[in-house]
């Protein structure tokens, strides 16, 4: 696989990653929501795939 592939699958992935915690985090009531986000590791993990967690943008 050459570089330019590779970062295309990569790319993908990541998107699909990012949409997929996306779906699962905008399917959660308000106070589900609250909840989960006080867990650092779970900020982390939206902070590195670019999840939406700190607004109501989304609905």
């Amino acid at each position: 696989m050459r570089r330019a592939e590779l970062d295309a699958a990569v790319r993908a992935s990541k998107s699909e990653t990012r949409e997929a915690l996306q779906l699962v985090y905008d399917s959660l009531n308000q106070g589900q929501q609250n909840k989960i986000v006080k867990d650092a590791r779970v900020r982390a993990l939206f902070a590195l795939y670019g999840v939406d967690y700190r607004g109501d943008s989304a609905k």
